[in-house]
């Protein structure tokens, strides 16, 4: 049995309480006693592997964050971080790429877990072309490495000037970044960019609501160039049951016309594209 580390106890004593458990639960859970709980958490014992990520397990912990409580009990990681282009993900990044391929003429982005933009169809790129050239805006803000689609909406260089209801959009990404912060605090960097956003210099007060009312079914994305308004709204796709951390933290955001005008505006510009032969599927 390894030799664990204070930080050990300190990480499992953290998410235990993040997740609001109580020892004796996560010891129902985790198949062992309430006393090698307490155990564990002041250090007076060590967990053997199957340990770690029993507990890990049972309170659902980020598999990048179970590596990080397996190494600071004093072992090697348990889950891989894949890259998509590699043989292993081959079907995983074929099933994306329909996806992408079958959302045509609707837009559809692939996130990683950092919400940066790793694949795009064409629509995608038609769509908000008629507004900004959203990578030539990201080096003109300074090349962000992270949340690069939620800065595109909130900078001024990026799509703000064109969202109408700015304000109720990037409420509604504050509340997805503090659910995600919620399910992982030790998500990198989220904590400040979540202030980054509450900060921002046309940010009003009740941003820093942990909520609000809404009566629409759902956020929309409203945006208008010259005289033509869009409205969509997205759904989000994830991988069931992963065992990789690249899988776990990727998302596919699927943009839907919210209104007639909007859907003839899409089909029209995926007709527009077909006339010149120009399809593609773009990665970032």
């Amino acid at each position: 049995m390894a030799e664990a580390t204070p930080i050990f106890a300190t990480l499992l004593k953290q998410w235990r309480h993040h997740r609001h458990v109580s020892q004796l639960d996560l010891a129902n859970q985790a198949g062992v006693s309430q006393r090698h709980v307490s155990f564990l958490e002041t250090g007076r014992a060590n967990p053997s592997r199957p340990m770690v990520l029993a507990l890990a397990s049972s309170l659902d912990i980020p598999l990048r964050e179970r590596n990080s409580l397996l190494q600071s009990a004093g072992f090697s990681s348990a889950f891989a971080e894949g890259n998509l282009d590699s043989q292993s993900h081959q079907v995983f990044l074929a099933a994306i790429q329909q996806q992408l391929e079958h959302h045509e003429p609707y837009p559809a982005i692939v996130l990683d877990g950092k919400m940066n933009i790793s694949m795009l169809n064409q629509a995608t790129v038609d769509f908000f072309g008629l507004f900004v050239d959203p990578f030539k805006a990201l080096v003109a803000m300074g090349n962000p490495t992270d949340f690069q689609i939620l800065r595109l909406c909130l900078h001024e260089l990026g799509l703000q000037p064109y969202i109408v209801n700015w304000q109720e959009l990037i409420a509604s990404f504050l509340g997805r970044a503090r659910r995600t912060l919620l399910a992982n605090p030790k998500h990198p960097n989220l904590a400040a960019f979540i202030e980054e956003m509450l900060n921002h210099k046309d940010a009003p007060a009740d941003w820093r609501k942990v909520w609000s009312a809404h009566s629409a079914p759902a956020v929309q994305m409203i945006l208008r160039k010259d005289d033509q308004e869009y409205r969509l709204f997205t759904m989000l796709a994830h991988f069931g049951a992963p065992v990789d951390i690249t899988l776990e933290e990727i998302s596919v955001e699927l943009f839907y016309p919210a209104d007639q005008d909007t859907k003839l505006a899409l089909q029209a510009l995926a007709q527009k594209r077909a006339t010149t032969g120009d399809k593609t599927l773009s990665s970032a």
